[in-house]
């Protein structure tokens, strides 16, 4: 893990110092704020999310998030009021290959902490949660410019946090509605455990 931190503030480091010139096409300098919701066989919440990507050359990026859910629903409890707090970061690269089109991936270490408390199915007895998971997460997905103000992300994600694993696709959407700032709204589906996960807010350019 430490060489991970180490390993991105060096890449932040460098993008700092770099004087070369970003080329021309999707810009990956912004940041995200918005409402999440996650709804699957397991668990049921929903809160907020705020990430940013950097673009530390012309086509490798730096990326992080941080997302906190309030779970009043889980499959195997009941009266639960639990908290997870997910924070990720990690790398991109990316490649144009036409003026309107790029593909790209990312790597990101995920770590998750839930706290709280919960009340097993057969039991009257509040049980204090303090749980901690770590994994990764991996992305492909491509952007797509279909018209001016309009941008695509179809996406496949493949996830490995604690001993779960799963692999979802979905689609991004985007629409610039004022200079520097863009609807976007976010949609990836995993079928091991029947999860949606949907993000909607605002994306500031920079």
């Amino acid at each position: 893990m430490k060489q991970y931190i180490l390993a991105v503030a060096a890449a932040a480091a460098l993008a700092t110092v770099s004087q070369g010139v970003a080329a021309k096409g999707f810009n990956y300098s912004y940041g995200i704020l918005g409402y999440r919701n996650v709804d699957s066989d397991n668990i049921d919440g929903d809160g907020g999310e705020a990430g940013f990507s950097f673009g530390a050359t012309d086509y490798v990026n730096v990326i992080g998030s941080y997302s906190r859910l309030f779970i009043d629903q889980r499959d195997g409890a009941y009266d639960v009021d639990l908290d997870l707090d997910e924070f990720k970061i990690g790398f991109g690269g990316h490649y144009p290959v036409h003026k309107k089109i790029d593909i790209g991936g990312t790597v990101s270490y995920v770590d998750q902490q839930y706290t709280g408390h919960e009340k097993p199915d057969g039991s009257t007895n509040k049980t204090n949660v303090n749980k901690k998971e770590e994994g990764y997460e991996v992305v492909v997905y491509a952007r797509t410019l279909p018209w001016k103000k309009i941008e695509l992300t179809p996406h496949i994600v493949y996830s490995n946090v604690g001993s779960d694993s799963a692999t979802g696709g979905g689609l991004g959407f985007f629409y610039n509605f004022y200079k520097d700032f863009s609807l976007r709204v976010r949609a990836t589906r995993f079928n091991e455990d029947s999860t949606s996960n949907v993000f909607a807010g605002i994306r500031l350019d920079f």
